[in-house]
């Protein structure tokens, strides 16, 4: 797993709490049902997400894009824009904040399809 300090701050126990847990399980592969894809499509582009494929929290940084599919998402906003997330469902459901969706797409990115 590719977890690492990003901060002189942090502590050097990283931070152990139930989303921390869920995403290490994430990188070690798997398979996810409908409500695990949610949470985590949610945890990174949610209304409170972090808005990226990187969660950080106390100093510590979990990144996630190499675990994640590539999208263009077409919306009434913002246009066409990137993400990355576990499927499009997910995706539709964590962006219900930016407005009408007119499609999603996804990208081929490294064999990752």
């Amino acid at each position: 797993m590719n977890v690492y300090k990003f901060s002189d701050t942090a502590t050097d126990i990283k931070p152990d709490t139930e989303t921390t847990r869920f995403l290490e399980r994430v990188m070690q592969g798997g398979e996810f049902n409908r409500q695990e894809k949610d949470r985590l499509t949610e945890i990174l582009y949610g209304t409170f997400g972090c808005q990226g494929t990187t969660y950080k929290l106390m100093g510590w940084a979990w990144p996630m894009r190499e675990y994640l599919k590539e999208y263009i998402v077409d919306s009434r906003y913002y246009g066409l824009k990137s993400y990355r997330a576990l499927d499009k469902t997910s995706l539709r459901k964590s962006l219900r904040c930016i407005g009408k969706i007119r499609r999603i797409v996804a990208i081929k990115d490294r064999g990752v399809l």
